[in-house]
This record gives structure tokens, C-alpha cells and sequence, in this order.
């Protein structure tokens, strides 16, 4: 999976403070979901959420990863926004 894929998951996961709210917003399966948070805390040797039967939240490190992610997936989106906005394909 790529990496702003695997960054706009969590940036979901974090607003919905949900797995299964996440994926359903994705269009993905839970345990997709799941996993790639598992590995994306194994990437960063960080604990991104604390897990509890009824809902997730960010960590307090996590907090601050979450606000650049979002700020970035969101200067992305804008970007491709403004292209295309400007340029036609013939």
C-alpha cells in the first residue's frame, strides 16, 4: 500500500475514532483497516491509538502526527484541485 494511502487511513481512523467507521467510509474491510494501522505503528516504533471495545483516540504522540497528515493529505487535495481546474485533457 502506498504511503498517503496508508496516512489517509489514519487520518480516518483518528476522525471517526473508529476502525469499522473508517472502513466503511473507505470502502474498505475492517481488518484491512486494522492491519494497516498495525503496520504503520510498527513503522514509526510508535503506539498511534489506544483501543478500547467501543472506540479508539490518538495517543498524545499522536496527536501532533495526526495534525501533519491531515494538514498534508489536505495540501494534496488542494493541489489536484488547482490542476485541474486549469488544465483540460483534449
Amino acid at each position: 500500500m502506498d504511503r498517503l494511502t496508508v496516512l489517509g487511513i489514519f487520518v480516518a481512523v483518528a476522525r471517526f475514532e473508529s476502525f469499522s467507521r473508517a472502513a466503511d467510509s473507505l470502502g474498505m474491510n475492517k481488518s484491512c483497516i486494522s492491519r494497516t494501522i498495525a503496520d504503520l505503528e510498527t513503522h514509526l516504533n510508535a503506539r498511534l491509538f489506544h483501543r478500547t471495545t467501543r472506540r479508539v483516540c490518538l495517543t498524545d504522540p499522536a496527536r501532533d502526527f495526526y495534525e501533519c497528515c491531515e494538514s498534508v493529505l489536505a495540501q494534496i487535495d488542494a493541489a489536484e484541485s488547482r490542476l485541474r481546474s486549469r488544465v483540460k485533457i483534449t
